[in-house]
């Protein structure tokens, strides 16, 4: 992976927007999510972190599931939300100048963080033993997206008509597939489908997959909830996406669907855009590829 700075190269402009829903079922929201310019540490989504230019530290966008008794899923998703942007942006801050790998090394450092902090308060607080909470934080650094995930929030990149799920469910499921047992017939409806083999804060120590991939102009990301996900399938979701209207439409029209399929969790839901004369022309017949990061130099394709 390349260690040179981004500051000097031309522009990468950024449209997003996020929604959060509680749904039709559940009592409390316990998603959280954040918008995150880690270059002037702007969190809010006002007009200018609406649309922005990418600065040379790179924009963070982040979905957080929370889970546990009570409102303690609330309390992990919201700590994840606000500690892993303002870990990442003090430390990227303090560098001189930022190479990729040292990126991400402080996107998967930032996670671990939050992980300790929410591990810690569970157990100072009884009540809250046991939370903890599914992260998705995909962040751009010049022409590439990369995405820490933990847990089965879900984040997709849609180039034309081709979405691609860039994050894997880490998930009993399919923890079962890499190991090679035997899967039930129908995944779909098997209660072992939403067990999760790790979430933020849940253990004292997490295991943060990375994945990254080359961004181009007119690249559409989409971060989302399970509740999303599970309600609205793949081609109603990337339907939405080629969809005209602005990004806060999309995103009520998305969360629509979800609560029309039934609302059975809370839905959250991120788009962002991706343009400028800082990526790759459009072009239909580059597929989406994504590979997983490694520490020390070593990439493999996911």
């Amino acid at each position: 992976m390349g260690e040179a700075s981004i500051a000097d190269e031309p522009a990468i402009t950024i449209n997003v927007f996020g929604m959060s829903d509680v749904g039709r079922v559940r009592k409390n929201n316990e998603d959280s999510f954040v918008i995150c310019n880690l270059s002037t540490g702007e969190v809010s989504l006002t007009p200018a972190l609406r649309s922005h230019v990418l600065g040379p530290r790179g924009t963070l966008f982040l979905v957080a599931d929370g889970m546990g008794g009570e409102a303690s899923g609330e309390v992990a998703s919201q700590i994840c939300a606000t500690t892993v942007p303002k870990r990442l942006y003090e430390n990227l801050k303090s560098l001189g100048s930022v190479s990729e790998t040292n990126f991400v090394l402080l996107l998967r450092e930032a996670v671990e963080f939050a992980n300790q902090i929410i591990f810690q308060k569970a157990l100072a607080e009884p009540v809250l033993r046991g939370m903890g909470t599914t992260t998705t934080a995909a962040a751009l650094f010049g022409p590439r997206l990369f995405v820490a995930q933990v847990g089965d929030s879900r984040a997709y990149l849609l180039r034309d008509q081709q979405m691609v799920q860039l994050t894997r469910d880490q998930t009993y499921l399919n923890y079962l597939a890499e190991i090679g047992a035997e899967l039930p017939q129908d995944p779909e409806k098997d209660s072992r489908r939403s067990i999760l083999t790790q979430a933020v804060g849940s253990s004292e120590t997490v295991d943060v997959k990375v994945t990254y991939t080359d961004i181009r102009q007119g690249d559409r990301l989409l971060l989302c909830s399970d509740g999303l996900y599970n309600m609205v399938k793949l081609p109603d979701l990337a339907s939405v996406l080629t969809q005209p209207d602005a990004l806060p439409a999309k995103c009520k029209t998305l969360i629509d669907k979800a609560n029309e399929k039934g609302g059975t969790d809370n839905i959250t839901v991120i788009i962002a855009e991706i343009s400028g004369p800082g990526l790759p022309p459009p072009d239909a017949q580059v597929a989406v590829e994504f590979r997983e990061f490694r520490e020390g130099g070593s990439e493999t394709r996911a």
